[in-house]
C-alpha cells in the first residue's frame, strides 16, 4: 500500500521561479479524479494516474493509505463507474471504442483487498445501485441486438452475477423502441427516452417507480438532436443534456411547464458534455462530465451554498472550492479547491473535527514552478456595455515584452472562466503577458448580452477586445502584440490584425473560419435549411456584406506574418477555409506558415498532440518576435532545460515519423539540432545519427570513384566530416544520459564501422547505457566483447554472467533495471552463434560457454548426428509448415530474391533420451572470386530432436551480392564438425 500524500512529497530536486513550464508537464491527465465514496464511507475511491498508467484505487479516510483495485490497459479507457455496496463495484469502460461493463468484486483480509472481474452482457448498462434498497439495483438490457429494445429490470446482485434475469423483476417491457433509461435518485423519478426511427422522432417520458402509467416530459422531432435529461434542479426544472441550440451537447435548464430549454448552464467550448450530476440538494448541478483526450473530466461548478462558500474561505483563503463526493453519514467530504495559478488539490475534511487533510495535488509536478495569478478587470467597450477580461502577467524577471490577446472560441454561448487555464499557464511561463475577454455573446452576462454578439463577426466583438487591449495597454508597457486563438478565437485573431494592422506583430488563427460565404455551402449538409438558419442567426445573412469580414477577401490589409493551424478533417470549421487563407496570402506574399494535421478534426483529442501543437506554436512566437530561446531564459536550470528541449523534439518528432504531420527531414534536422543544444539527450541522439547517415550516403557515393568537388567541397571529405560530426552529437547524447545513444556508440566502436575499432570505449559505452536503464541488449553485446577480445580485455567469466538472461529475468520485476525482452532473446543467439564463429577459447573457457547455453536453452553435449541433409533454395511450406528444399542445384545466380539453405535431422548419440533437447551451430563462410574468406553468418540451432523442421538459412542484400562460393558448416556444442555443403554463386 501507498500514501497518497507522499505521492506530493516527493515531487522533483529542484524548485523554480518564472521558467517555462515544458509541455509535457501543463498537457497530461488529471493524477486524481472521479472522487467519490465507498457506501461505508470508510474509503474513498478515485481514478489514479501513476507512471502513466490508470488504476481504480481505494484510499483509507483513517490513514491515506491507498491501494489500487482495478487497472486499466492502454486501450481501455474508464467511462464512470457507482457503488452498489461495499463489496461490489460497478464499471463502464470503452474498449477500442466499445463500450464494455463488469462488476468487480472485491474481499478483503488483513487490510489488503483483492478483486475478481465478473463480465456483464454486451449492451446493458446499470441505471441506479439504489442506495436505499440495499441488495437491489436498477439494470437495463438491450433485447435486440442492433436496434433500440431496452427493457427495465430490478434485480439482486447476485443475479446480475448469475446473470439470472429470468428470476428478476421485469419493471419494464412494453415500452417500445427505448434507447435509454435514467433514475433521479433524489425525487425517485425514472426516466425513459424512445425513438421512432420511422418517423424520425423521440420522446422522452417519466414516472415514479411505483406507477404504471408515463407521462411525457418533451418530443424530439430532430433526427440530429439529443436531449438526457440529468435530474430534477427544483419542482418544475430539469437539468437536461441537449444540443438544440448548439454546435455541442452542453447542459440547460428545462421548464417542464412551458417544455421548453433555457439557459445554458454549462458548455465546453471543445467537447460534448458526456454526464452531468445535480448537487445533493437537488436544486442545482454540482459537476459536468466530458472526454478530453480520451479520459473522463469533470469540471466542477461553483453550488453557491453558503456552507461552502463558508469552510472554503476557513481554510483556504483567495482560493475556490466545491465538495466533490459526500459520505454517507456525511461527516467526511472530498473538497476540490483551485484558483487560476492552480490546477487544484483533493483534500479530505473532517466535518466532525472542522479538519481538512491534502489528498493530492491535481498534477503535483506542477509545484515545481510559479504559476500566474489572473486578475480580472472590467472595460467600457462602448455607452453601456462593460465586458469583462483576464489579464494574466508572467514573473516580473522573465517578461519578454510580449502581450497575447487570445479571444475564445464560440464566439455565442461560450466563455471564458477565471479557473486555471493550461494555455495562459504555458505562455506566461515563457514571459508572455495572456489576455483573454469576455466579449459580446459570450455567456454567463445575461441573455441581452449574450444576443448582442450575434452577427457581430469582425464588429462588436472585435470592438470588445480592442477595448480590453487599450485598457491593459494603458497599465502595461508592451513592445509587440500577437493575437491568436482557436475556432471563432482563429478568425478573431487574423481579424485583429486586419482591423490594426500597425498594432500586432504576428496572428496565429487555428481552426479558424475565414471565408464566411463558405460557413453556407461549405458541404451537402451546410446547405440545408435549418443549418443555414442557425448560421445567419449567429453570423449574419448570406451577403454580399460578409465579404467585408471574410480574412479571406481582405488578406491586403495583413502586415503580420500569420500561422495557420488546420485540422484535415475538421467539419466545424472546414479545412478548405485554411486553405483558401493560405492561398491569397501566399499570393500577396505575405508571411505566411501552415501546420496541417492529418486525422484531426476541431482541435486535438490526445494530449500528445496538445503537447506538439503548443510546441510549434511557442517556437513560432519565439522565431517571428524574435525572442531568446526559452531554455537560456533567466533561472534555467541545466535538469530543466532538458524538459524544455522535449518540446523542441516533439515538434521533431513531428517531421522525423508517419504521424499526423508531414514529414520534413530538414525541419527534423533542423529542431533535433535545437533541442540538442538545449540538453536533450535524446535529440543529440537523433541528430547525431542522422548526420552519420548523411555522411555515409556521401561516402558512399564517392567510393570507387574519383573525389568530386561541388564549390570547393570534396565529397568523401565531408562525408567524413558529418560522420566524425554525428558521432560527436551521439556522445553527448550518451553524456547526458540517453541510453540509446550510449548503446548505439557502442555498437560503433565494437564494430569499427567509421571509426578506428576501440573495445574498451566499447564497453564503456555498452556499461553507461546499462546504467541508463537499456534494456538486456546492452548486457549481451557487452559480455560479446569480454568474450571475444584479444588483449587483456578479455574475460570469459565477465562474458558469461553477462550473457545469463534466464538469472535477470528471474528477478522481481523491480528490480530488473535492464528488461529482458524478445529482442534480447533473440540476440542472445546471434551472441552465441559469434563465439562459436569468432572465439579461440581454452578448455576451461569453452566449459564456460557450454555451461551458460545449457543453462539458457536447457540442451544436451551429448554428441549427435545429422540425417537427411538437403541444401539448394529453400521455401516455407504452409502445406508441411515447414522449409523444404525445392532446387537442389549446387549452383545458383546472385540475386536478393534468392533465399539458400540446410534442411537437415538431427539424430542424438545412441542411449540419450530423443526428448531432450540439443545445439547446433551454423556457420555459413564466403570465398569470393579473389579468394577472400568471410564468415557471414553464424546461427545457434535448439530444439527438441525429435523435431523435422531443423534449417539454417541465409540470403543478401543487393550490397552484399558477390560471386564466389558459399559454405555451410554444422558442429555441436563441442565444435565436432557434422556436416559440411558448398555452392557456387553465380
Amino acid at each position: 500500500m501507498k500514501y497518497i500524500i507522499a505521492l506530493v512529497l516527493l515531487i522533483g530536486s529542484f524548485s523554480t521561479q518564472g521558467v517555462p513550464i515544458p509541455a509535457s508537464t501543463l498537457y497530461r491527465s488529471p493524477m486524481m479524479s472521479q472522487v467519490t465514496f465507498t457506501p461505508d464511507g470508510q474509503y474513498i475511491s478515485a481514478l489514479i494516474v501513476e507512471e502513466g498508467k490508470s488504476y481504480i484505487s481505494l484510499i483509507d479516510t483513517r490513514d491515506k493509505e491507498y491501494q489500487h483495485i482495478g487497472s486499466f490497459n492502454s486501450d481501455e479507457r474508464l467511462s464512470g463507474y457507482s457503488w452498489i455496496d461495499n463489496e461490489t463495484l460497478y464499471i463502464s469502460y470503452l474498449w477500442r471504442g466499445e463500450v464494455r461493463s463488469v462488476l468487480l468484486k472485491l474481499s478483503q483480509q488483513e487490510g489488503k483487498f483483492t478483486s475478481e472481474l465478473v463480465k456483464l452482457p454486451d449492451d446493458s448498462y446499470l441505471v441506479d445501485p439504489l442506495i436505499d434498497e440495499p441488495g437491489y439495483i436498477l439494470f437495463a438490457k438491450n433485447r435486440y441486438k442492433g436496434r433500440p429494445s431496452n427493457q427495465l429490470y430490478k434485480l439482486t446482485i447476485q443475479q446480475l452475477v448469475d446473470k439470472d434475469f429470468d428470476k428478476a423483476s421485469l419493471l419494464e417491457h412494453k415500452l417500445k423502441d427505448v434507447v435509454y433509461f435514467g433514475w433521479d435518485d433524489i425525487r425517485r423519478v425514472l426516466f425513459a427516452v424512445t425513438v421512432d426511427i420511422e418517423a424520425m422522432k423521440g420522446e422522452v417520458l417519466y414516472r415514479e417507480l411505483t406507477e404504471l402509467r408515463w407521462k411525457t416530459l418533451f418530443e424530439i422531432t430532430d433526427k440530429k438532436m439529443q436531449f438526457s435529461p440529468v435530474g430534477f434542479i427544483g419542482d418544475e426544472k430539469l437539468a437536461v443534456l441537449s444540443n438544440e441550440h448548439t454546435d455541442k451537447i452542453a447542459l440547460y435548464e428545462f421548464d417542464i411547464a412551458s417544455q421548453k430549454l433555457g439557459k445554458v448552464i454549462y458548455e465546453h467550448p471543445k467537447y460534448d458534455l458526456v454526464d452531468a450530476q445535480v448537487n445533493i440538494a437537488g436544486n442545482g448541478v454540482s459537476a459536468v462530465t466530458y472526454v478530453e483526450n480520451g479520459q473522463h473530466v469533470s469540471q466542477f461548478l461553483d453550488n453557491s451554498t453558503t456552507d461552502t462558500d463558508s469552510l472554503i474561505a476557513r481554510h483556504f483563503k483567495g482560493k475556490e472550492g466545491v465538495i466533490s463526493a459526500y459520505a454517507k453519514d456525511n461527516r467526511h467530504q472530498v473538497l476540490f479547491v483551485y484558483a487560476s495559478n492552480d490546477p487544484g488539490s483533493y483534500y479530505l475534511y473532517d466535518r466532525q473535527a472542522d479538519r481538512v487533510e491534502l489528498l493530492t495535488e491535481l498534477n503535483p509536478e506542477l509545484m515545481a514552478y510559479e504559476l500566474s495569478e489572473t486578475k480580472v478587470f472590467s472595460v467600457e467597450s462602448a455607452p453601456g456595455v462593460d465586458v469583462e477580461g483576464y489579464l494574466t502577467l508572467p514573473n516580473q524577471k522573465s517578461r519578454n515584452g510580449v502581450l497575447l490577446v487570445m479571444p475564445h472560441g464560440g464566439p455565442i454561448g461560450i466563455r471564458d472562466y477565471n479557473y486555471f487555464n493550461n494555455d495562459t499557464q504555458y505562455f506566461t511561463s515563457r514571459g508572455f503577458t495572456v489576455l483573454r475577454v469576455n466579449f459580446r455573446g459570450s455567456q454567463g452576462y445575461g441573455k441581452s448580452f449574450l444576443n448582442s454578439g450575434k452577427g457581430e463577426f469582425g464588429k462588436a466583438i472585435e470592438q470588445d477586445i480592442t477595448a480590453a487591449v487599450n485598457h491593459v495597454s494603458k497599465q502595461h508597457t508592451f513592445e509587440k502584440m500577437c493575437a491568436m486563438g482557436a475556432s471563432y478565437g482563429g478568425y478573431s485573431a487574423l481579424m485583429l490584425a486586419i482591423k490594426h494592422p500597425d498594432d500586432y506583430q504576428c496572428a496565429i488563427g487555428a481552426y479558424g473560419i475565414y471565408d464566411l460565404p463558405l460557413l453556407f455551402n461549405g458541404s451537402n449538409y451546410k446547405v440545408l435549411e435549418e443549418y443555414r438558419k442557425t448560421v445567419s442567426e449567429v453570423v449574419g445573412e448570406l451577403s454580399d456584406d460578409l465579404l467585408q469580414y471574410s480574412p479571406v477577401y481582405l488578406a491586403d490589409k495583413i502586415k503580420a506574418p500569420v500561422l495557420l493551424i488546420a485540422g484535415k478533417e475538421d467539419r466545424i470549421a472546414d479545412f478548405e477555409h485554411s486553405q483558401r487563407m493560405q492561398y491569397v496570402l501566399e499570393k500577396q506574399n505575405k508571411s505566411v506558415e501552415h501546420l496541417y494535421y492529418d486525422r484531426t478534426a476541431h482541435g486535438q483529442n490526445t494530449w500528445y498532440w496538445q503537447q506538439h501543437e503548443n510546441a510549434y506554436v511557442a517556437d513560432y512566437l519565439k522565431r517571428t518576435l524574435a525572442l531568446k530561446e526559452y531554455h537560456e531564459m533567466s533561472g534555467v536550470k541545466p535538469e530543466l532545460a532538458h524538459l524544455l528541449g522535449d518540446d523542441l523534439a516533439t515538434i521533431a518528432d513531428g517531421y522525423n515519423f508517419k504521424n499526423k504531420v508531414e514529414n520534413s527531414p530538414s525541419q527534423a534536422l533542423a529542431y533535433y539540432r535545437q533541442a540538442a543544444l538545449a540538453g536533450d539527450g535524446r535529440s543529440a541522439y537523433n541528430y547525431g545519427v542522422k548526420l552519420v547517415y548523411k555522411g555515409k550516403q556521401l561516402l558512399k557515393e564517392t567510393q570507387g570513384e574519383e573525389t568530386k568537388e561541388l564549390m570547393g567541397v570534396d565529397d568523401s571529405q565531408e562525408g567524413a566530416r558529418l560522420v566524425a560530426e554525428g558521432i560527436s552529437w551521439a556522445e553527448k547524447g550518451s553524456a547526458l544520459g540517453y541510453a540509446s545513444a550510449s548503446h548505439w556508440l557502442g555498437k560503433i566502436y565494437d564494430q569499427g564501422e567509421h571509426v578506428t575499432q576501440d573495445l574498451a570505449k566499447a564497453v564503456d559505452f555498452y556499461n553507461a547505457a546499462v546504467e541508463q536503464g537499456y534494456d538486456a541488449r546492452a548486457l549481451l553485446r557487452m559480455g560479446k566483447v569480454y568474450c571475444l577480445a584479444e588483449d587483456e580485455l578479455k574475460d570469459v567469466q565477465r562474458c558469461t554472467e553477462l550473457l545469463a538472461l534466464s538469472k535477470l529475468a528471474d528477478l522481481p520485476k523491480k528490480e530488473q533495471k535492464n528488461a529482458v525482452t524478445e529482442d534480447s532473446r533473440s540476440l542472445l543467439r546471434w551472441v552465441i552463434g559469434q563465439l562459436y564463429a569468432h572465439g579461440h577459447f581454452d578448455a576451461q573457457e569453452t566449459q564456460l560457454i557450454q555451461d551458460l547455453v545449457k543453462q539458457e536453452y536447457g540442451v544436451s553435449l551429448a554428441q549427435v548426428a545429422l540425417d537427411d541433409v538437403e541444401i539448394g533454395a529453400v521455401e516455407y511450406s504452409r502445406y508441411y509448415k515447414k522449409y523444404r528444399v525445392y532446387d537442389k542445384d549446387k549452383r545458383f545466380s546472385a540475386s536478393p530474391s534468392l533465399e539458400l539453405g540446410m534442411v537437415f535431422g538431427v539424430e542424438p548419440q545412441k542411449g540419450v533420451d530423443e526428448q531432450r533437447k540439443v545445439a547446433v551451430i551454423a556457420k555459413w563462410i564466403k570465398v569470393d572470386d579473389k579468394g577472400r574468406k568471410e564468415i557471414v553468418q553464424s546461427d545457434l540451432l535448439w530444439g527438441s530432436a525429435d523435431e523435422d523442421n531443423w534449417n539454417t538459412r541465409i540470403s543478401f542484400k543487393e550490397k552484399e551480392l558477390f560471386k564466389g562460393k558459399l559454405t555451410v558448416e554444422l558442429s555441436d556444442l563441442n565444435n565436432n564438425l557434422l556436416a559440411t555443403r558448398t555452392l557456387d554463386i553465380l
